[in-house]
């Protein structure tokens, strides 16, 4: 399966934020935007992985998707990090 960073990224900022429209404001989307990655994720995973309450909470399958972005999220920085090709990474 090849999964999709921003789809992960959305997926991990709406369990930590509790909200869509929480998670569009960290990722600087709106939250149709959001919504829409969520959507894509569910289907290409072919499952249920939100709960859709107040806060917002992950399904058991969630818990392990979320546990994969937030792995891949982590692997990603220390990598950026290792390359200096990071946020902080002056650009010229």
């Amino acid at each position: 399966m090849d999964w999709d960073l921003s789809q992960l990224r959305a997926f991990a900022a709406t369990v930590d934020h509790g909200s869509l429209e929480a998670a569009a404001g960290v990722l600087h989307v709106t939250p149709s935007a959001v919504s829409q990655r969520l959507k894509a994720l569910e289907r290409s995973v072919g499952i249920v992985l939100l709960q859709r309450s107040r806060p917002v909470r992950p399904t058991h399958a969630g818990e392990e998707v979320l546990r994969l972005a937030r792995q891949l999220d982590a692997l990603t920085r220390d990598s950026e990090q290792s390359l200096g090709t990071g946020a902080a990474r002056p650009t010229v």
